[in-house]
Parts: structure tokens; sequence; C-alpha cells
């Protein structure tokens, strides 16, 4: 059912360009067509009702399935009269056979509805019993004396973070124990804290391993450890803390007298003028504490009331919630103690050296998930302890399937069905990624919005696609679905790369196979089944079994797919490609190689994300494919070339009005000539990277009124001099910019003569490698008012000395990185970097210390020091120690030596 709301929803973009005006071809059927749009909103509507009701359906029936159908024979109809006709140059008329056919179609869609909502009425009955039997089972599995014994007798690693949580419990006192300071401060006042994390990582468990902790029991007068669960009923809440208080009251439960006040002001009678500790366990809302906060006093007791939950951004929705505690994976040492733990016990039994060694293998791959490592854990005591028998199972790309039956696969499918609908779309999307893969918060954007099941939001303010975008996968990361692996340097809070975990990524290949979204190309015995033809989207993931003549006949069979995605490793040698996809919206290659463009993609006029890797030059008719909203070209092979002869794209390229992301890689902009000829523009490009200094002279940017983002790549050769003028030209243009970076491939490690610089004055992003800037240039840059993020790299600067500034400098700096520069001295007046929230200093031999200046800002987060000198070092665990000493309790340092290159990102 999901599935088929996406459909509606990129079957009305289909729509909307039919009722655009500048196209001529349905003026006399616009009213029908307009009722045609009309169906398909009232049919939406109805769609996201149904699944806001039926969150935990996951089974399709039918009707479902066969509205999924019509509906993509509906949308592939318009598609199809829209390519044949943006080909066709005798004929703009509207296909009236075409129109009939529609017209049919709309009144099965509506006749849908009428079948739809019979059935929900007939089945609203019986599911409601169904969920309360499921309920009642639920509530036995997740009970919290159960998870607390049962799941992990014995903590596996978490031993700072359990000492940060018992020392935050224990920090309560009441008013009159503390000195009249700590009262001012606030410290006997009620507090909160969030623990959260993604499904099975041991929250309840975590939680439970300090409640039941002799220390904390003797320290509270009252203890409740209330489970939540999506399904929450304030009146059993209210029942079981007063069960667990131990007030008798039999005689009220079957009196409908007895209200959720009465219930709620008997907690607040018996939680007055005591320390407690309360534990909600599985918050899903808010609203949750909104509620029951009116019973828990805030009577300088120094209370405590602890929240799990896999939704990060509670702490935004909630401003009482000021401490947040993030439950990490286990690393890999810890995954094998829990593993052995779990399948050898503690009675002495000894694993030899050749299980140990294919047993870490095994742990590895649950990737640090406790519940995960635990069930597999069970599978290994299930067999006989074989080297065979462990290998077999370490040999499998994942070590368990995510199917119904286990807690940990009833768990995920938890958090995926209480998704909304519109991010369940947009988590199926992701299995299109191979095990492990980075996905990067740009590419993945760029995707969503080029497949068309987006829609733009109306409520508030309008919002683009792409904020949308956005916006959805930062609600993704925040109900821990999606895990955030590096983070961006404009807004150091949100995520710039992302990731799947391996049993969501299971859970979401399983999905997208099941509800026909996407289907996968791997192993060739099992890449094309039977139903091919009722597929979406075709994903190669082992982009060799594309080139088998078996493979274009079974492609052939599903000529209306949307998306070709080919995400296998590397190819170094040509493979024929597939291409007669007439309707294909999404084309990415750019894992695959062609000796030359492939002409055949100049046919797909539909295509509006175009990827390839190819050697040559890109032919003019690119210029056929009007729709293109993301460009991206590369060489195969990298060649050095002198600035002097640059290779061009064609200048009809200037006529891909809907354009927003070029990426063209060994490619620069041609002149737009005629300069006056108003058509030659690309007024939506957004983002340009790949170019040379070539595409930045003052009469190409003018033709880019609304750039955002540009990425500049210098090759020069062994004797001449890059002087960067076109930076002038740049700055004078633009005044509110995005990002800026620029790299000199071949740096020279010495300062070269320029002319001065400049940049637009609203600039967020500068990253700069290999320029060779003497350090007086970087007041142009202290100076910048909006600059949030600076990276320094490879003689970006060159110099001995950076600093000082007096005044003050980079005043809305918040992400700081040096990395291979030669500067020995780092001097700050202690006013500078006001904001700063991160430092990174890596490969910075020469330099002997970080300033201690830098301690005064009162929003440092971090500093990372990467492979630098002892003296850097220490320098850094000074500040460190004086902000432990201001009370910074959340400044994290991180020492990084050689032999952590492989460890060198930073995770969330």
């Amino acid at each position: 059912m999901g599935y088929a709301a996406a459909a509606v929803v990129s079957l009305k973009q289909k729509i909307d360009r039919l009722l655009n005006p500048s196209l001529s071809m349905i003026n006399n059927h616009k009213s029908e067509m307009g009722l045609i749009y009309h169906y398909l909103s009232d049919l939406q509507s109805f769609l996201e009702t149904i699944i806001s009701c039926q969150s935990n359906k996951r089974v399709a029936d039918p009707l479902q399935t066969h509205l999924k159908g019509v509906l993509h024979k509906y949308k592939d109809l318009i598609a199809s009269e829209l390519s044949y006709r943006f080909r066709s140059v005798s004929s703009r008329s509207f296909n009236f056979k075409l129109y009939e056919e529609l017209l049919q179609i709309g009144q099965q869609i509506s006749s849908f509805i009428e079948k739809l909502e019979s059935e929900e009425n007939h089945n609203t009955a019986e599911e409601e019993e169904e969920e309360e039997e499921e309920e009642e089972e639920e509530e036995e599995e997740d009970d919290p004396s159960i998870i607390g014994s049962g799941m992990n007798e014995k903590m596996i690693g978490l031993g700072n973070q359990l000492k940060e949580l018992q020392d935050w419990v224990l920090s309560g006192k009441f008013w009159w124990e503390i000195p009249q300071l700590d009262v001012m401060a606030g410290k006997s006042e009620l507090e909160l804290m969030l623990i959260a994390g993604m499904a099975g990582i041991g929250k309840s468990t975590f939680v439970d391993e300090v409640y039941r902790n002799p220390l904390v029991v003797k320290h509270f007068d009252r203890r409740l450890f209330l489970r939540i669960g999506p399904n929450y009923d304030l009146k059993e809440t209210l029942t079981l803390a007063l069960d667990q208080i131990g007030v008798e009251f039999d005689e009220m439960r079957g009196n409908n007298v007895v209200d959720e006040q009465f219930l709620g002001d008997c907690v607040r009678r018996y939680l007055r003028y005591r320390r407690y500790l309360v534990v909600l366990d599985d918050v899903w809302s808010i609203d949750v504490w909104n509620v029951l906060e009116r019973f828990f006093l805030h009577d300088g007791s120094g209370s405590r009331v602890v929240l799990t939950s896999r939704l990060l951004d509670l702490t935004r929705r909630v401003d009482v919630v000021r401490h947040v505690l993030r439950i990490p994976f286990l690393n890999e040492n810890e995954s094998w103690n829990l593993l052995h733990d779990k399948v050898f016990g503690t009675n002495g039994e000894i694993c030899s050296r050749q299980l140990e060694k294919i047993g870490r293998k095994i742990a590895k791959k649950c990737e640090g998930l406790p519940l995960a490592i635990i069930e597999v854990a069970e599978l290994l005591c299930g067999i006989e302890k074989t080297v065979e028998n462990w290998k077999a199972l370490a040999e499998k790309e994942d070590p368990l399937t995510i199917d119904e039956e286990t807690p940990l696969s009833k768990a995920l499918i938890l958090s995926y069905t209480m998704l909304p609908q519109y991010l369940k779309v947009c988590f199926l999307y992701m299995s299109v990624f191979v095990k492990k893969y980075d996905i990067r918060r740009s590419k993945l954007i760029k995707l969503w919005v080029s497949e068309g099941f987006l829609e733009p939001q109306t409520q508030g303010s309008i919002k683009s696609l792409e904020e949308t975008a956005d916006e959805y996968l930062n609600e993704l990361i925040s109900q821990s679905v999606v895990l955030s692996k590096e983070l961006r340097f404009i807004d150091t809070k949100a995520t710039k790369i992302c990731r799947l975990h391996f049993t969501f990524r299971n859970l979401c290949v399983n999905e997208a196979k099941r509800e026909k979204f996407l289907h996968i190309i791997n192993k060739y015995d099992n890449s094309f089944p039977d139903d091919i033809d009722s597929q979406q989207r075709l994903c190669a993931h082992n982009n060799i079994v594309l080139g088998f003549s078996e493979a274009h006949s079974w492609m052939e069979l599903v000529p209306d797919t949307p998306s070709l995605l080919c995400f296998g490793p590397q190819q170094q040698y040509p493979i024929e490609l597939y291409l007669g996809f007439r309707l294909l919206k999404v084309l990415d290659a750019v894992s695959m190689r062609f000796y030359e463009f492939p002409h055949r993609v100049m046919e797909l006029v539909q295509l509006r994300y175009l990827a390839v890797k190819f050697n040559g030059e890109l032919p003019s008719s690119i210029s056929r494919l009007s729709n293109l909203e993301v460009l991206i070209i590369h060489w195969h092979h990298r060649v050095i070339k002198s600035s002097i002869f640059p290779v061009y794209l064609p200048v009809e390229i200037w006529k891909l009005h809907k354009l927003k992301h070029l990426e063209c890689m060994g490619f620069d902009l041609p002149d737009p000539s005629p300069a006056d000829d108003d058509s030659l523009i690309l007024e939506k490009l957004i983002t340009l990277s790949g170019v040379s200094a070539d595409s930045c002279t003052k009469r190409i940017l003018s033709k880019l009124p609304n750039l955002m983002k540009l990425g500049i790549r210098i090759e020069l050769a062994h004797d001449s001099v890059e002087t960067f003028s076109f930076i002038g030209d740049f700055a004078s243009l633009y005044e509110e910019f995005e990002s800026f970076k620029c790299i000199v491939v071949n740096p020279i490690p010495k300062v070269v003569s320029l002319v001065p610089i400049n940049f637009p004055v609203n600039i967020k992003k500068i990253s700069l490698s290999g320029c060779g800037f003497p350090w007086e240039y970087m007041r142009v840059i202290a100076a910048l008012p909006n600059l949030v993020a600076l990276k320094l790299r490879c003689y970006a600067f060159c110099g001995p000395e950076w600093g000082p500034y007096e005044g003050g400098g980079f005043p809305q700096l918040k992400y700081l990185l040096m990395e291979d520069l030669d500067v020995q001295r780092w001097r700050v007046t202690g006013v500078e970097f006001p904001l700063l929230e991160r430092v990174i200093v890596r490969h910075c031999y020469k330099l002997k210390e970080i300033p201690p200046g830098i301690e005064n800002t009162s929003t440092l987060e971090m500093i990372e020091v990467d492979n630098c000198s002892p003296s850097v070092v220490i320098s850094a665990q000074t500040i460190q120690d004086s902000l432990l000493e201001w009370g910074c309790r959340y400044f994290r340092l991180v020492i990084r030596s050689p032999s952590d290159d492989d460890d060198k990102k930073l995770k969330s």
C-alpha cells in the first residue's frame, strides 16, 4: 500500500507537466485532465489515511497490488506520449485515443477508492482484535525485567557511558543538602536525560544496569521503570507506576470512575517530598512527556527522569532534556567478547585459536550491534563447534537474515513500520547502494529528487524538493534508521555521509523486493526472476552481469523502467550496456567505462539524472535531453594538461535550462557566445564542480546567476603558475554563496606571487588545497561575517606564522581543518573564533602547539590531533584540562597516531 501512495505522487507530477501552460498539446482537454488530477489527490489522501492507521501491516492484498499496476500503466501512458511528442517534429497535438484510455483509468481509480473504503471498514473490527493480542504479546516480550536479566547479564563495554549515567543519576540532591550556589545553579531541580540509539543496541539493558545498581537503589526513595512503547496508553502507564510504588487499589480497577486524572494525582501524591528515579523506556513521541510531566514534581528533591528512545531529536522537542547519551556500537574486541561469552559461557569451555579467528570475523560482521551478536551466538550454539560450520557462517554476506521470527527482526520491522509513508519510500530507495557504501547526502538527495516521488511541502513556508529531501534524510537519521557517519562542515550538526547498518539494509532490500520497488542485479544465476517485467527500477551491484547477451534479453522485458543504477565496482574494461528504456529518468553508470559517450543516451529524452564516464567529447546533441537536472560526466583517463589547452563542453550545454547540478571532471564550460543571447543561460544551476579556472571568467559566471557551490580543479604544467585572478571576478558577481572549493592538484610548496584575493561577502564554506597563499591573505577570510567552515589542505597557505588578529576574526566559524601545512606558530589573541566548535589538525609536523587562547571559545566541542608533534598533543591536552576545570563535560579530545590511519573519519 505504501508504494502505491508513492506511485500516486509520481503520477501527479506527470500530469502537472501536462497541465503546464507552455505545453499546447492538451489545450482542448485541460479540464478533463484536471478532473483526473482531482481523482488522484483524493486517492492519495485516502491511501495516506489507511497507511497511518495500519502502520504495522506489511502484506499487500491483491486489490492493492492491482492498484499499483493500474497507476504505473497510467503513468507510463503519459510518459510515453510526452516522450513521443518531444521527439516528434511534425505533430504537437494530443492523441485523443490516448486521452480516452487515460479517462478510463481515471474512472478505475475512482472505483478503487470506493472498494478500498468498503474493504477498510469491513476489516477494522478484526484488525483491532488482532492488534490487542499483538500488544499483549509485545508487553510480555518487552518487559524490562526480562530485558535486563535475559538479554545480557553482564554488560560488555560501555564502561565510560555507564559511569556517566550513574554519576548524573547520583548527582541529584535535596535542596537543603547542597550549598546555596548549587541550588541557584539548578542542581536540586528535576532533570531529564535521553538515552538514544538504534533498535537492538541495548538501551533498556544499559539503563537497567544503572537502575539496579545498589548505590542507585539506596540513593532514591522511589524508583519506577515504565515501559511506554509505540502504543502508549496513559491510564496503563499510571497504573503500572502505582503498582511499582506498592499502592493497593484493586477495588478501584473495575470502576470506571478511576480516570487518568485520579491516577495521576495518586502518583504525584506518593512522589511528593521524595527523591525519585523514573525510567520511561522506549518513548516514541514527545507527547508522552508533555502529558506525564504534570505528575512529576519539580520540588527541589534532586529527582531524575531517564528516557530511552530510538528518536534522536527528542531533545529538540523537549527543552528540559539537557543531557543526551547516545549508545555507541561495540568495537571489534567488545563484539568478540560478547559473542564468546554467549557461545562458550563462563563455565570454562575452551575456544580454539582457529575458532577465535573465525569468530572474530563473524562478530565483526555484526557491526557492533549487541542484539545481532546475541542472535548470531544462538545460531552458533545450535550447531556443532567445528571450523567448517563456523566458516560457512563467516562466508555469508550477512550473518543474519531479517525476518519476522526473532526479537531483532521484530524490533527493526517496528522501526520501519512506524515511519511515516513519505519516509518509507525514501528508506526503500537506499537499498540501491551496496553493503557498507558511504552514502553522500548530496548524491542521495539528487537521486531522490530526480526519481520524482517527493512532493514539495506547502504547509508553512514553501520549500524546494531539495530542501524537502534534506529534511527527510534528517528525519530518517533522527529515527535511528539511517546512521550518520560523517558530519557536514557548514551545518556542523548535520550529516554529510550516512550509511545503513547491515540489519536495516537487509530489511530494506527485502522490503524493496517484496514491494517490487526495485530489483537488484548481483549474481548471474538469480539476477533475472520470472516476474522481472513487474519490477519498477533496476540496480546493478555487479556490473559485469549487465554485459551478458542474456541480460540484454531480460532487460528488454522492462522497457518502461524509470531508473538504471550501476553501483557495482569500478570497471576497467568497457561493457556494452543495454539502454532501450524509453521512459528512463535516472541513469547512473559512472562506475562503468565507455570508450566514447554512449549515443543511445540521446534517445532518453525523459532523463533527469545522467552520470557517465567515457573518453572523448560530449556530443552537441546533449541539448536534446532538455529535462536534465543533474549531469555528471567524468573522463576515464585523467590526463594532466596545460591550462592553455582546456577541453570544452559543447556550446549546446547552455540550452539545458533545467540543469541544477553540473559535475564535469576534465571539461570546462564554453564561452556563451554571443554574449547578448538571453537564451544562453543556466538560470537554475546551483552546483558547478570539476572545472578549471577557464570556466570562471566573468562572462561565464554572469550566465550562472543562481550558482551557490563552485568547485575548481587546477592541474598546472611543471613550468606554469596560477595567479588566481578569477577569484576577483567570482567575488564581484555573488554576494550570497554556499561553498567555494579550489584544489591545485600538483602544488608547489612555497608562496607564489599573486594578485589580492577576495570572496563573496556572505560565503559560508571555503576549502583550499595547494594554493600557496601567504598568511597575510588570511585577513580577508578572517573578516568574512558568515563563514562557518574553513578547510586548509596541502600548502593552501605557506609560511611559518599565522596570526594573531587584533580585534578578532572569524566571527561565525564553527569548523576548522588544518592538514599538511608548513606553519610553525599559530597565534591568537583570545577573541578570535568566538563560535568555534571543532578543530582538526592533521600532519602539520612543524606546528609547535595549538594556541591556548582557543580555550576561551565557550562553544568548543572537539579537538582532533592526527599525526602531529608531541608538543601539539601536549597543548591539546592542556586545553582539555582547562575546559574540564571549567565544567565543560562534553568536550572531546581525539589523538591519532600513524597506526590509526584506517580510522580517520569522525563518527557521530
